[in-house]
């Protein structure tokens, strides 16, 4: 990670016409600011990572959520057909004459 250069910043303020306390106080703020509220590109890195590794859980999930219905969904089909069949032999479908 690349560090906020206090020392610089502070500089560059009293070229810019700040008083040296003046630059102080305002290095001062914003350096908490800038170390704990940015994200670095490791932080990026990592999250990429972690997402990545999220959405291959996911879509492993739902195959595999997929495949169970599929083979449920089967089962019952299988049922019902033979449900139908096993009426069909105790009440046959007698033709209209």
């Amino acid at each position: 990670m690349t560090g906020f250069d206090t020392l610089k910043a502070a500089k560059s303020l009293q070229d810019a016409g700040f008083a040296v306390q003046q630059a102080e106080a305002v290095v001062g703020m914003v350096t908490p600011a800038l170390s704990e509220g940015l994200a670095t590109k490791d932080d990026v890195r990592e999250l990429h990572h972690s997402l990545a590794a999220l959405d291959t859980k996911i879509d492993t999930g739902l195959n595999n959520v997929t495949q169970k219905l599929t083979i449920r969904l089967g089962v019952i089909v299988v049922g019902t057909i033979t449900l139908l069949e096993a009426l069909n032999r105790i009440f046959p479908v007698v033709p209209a004459p």
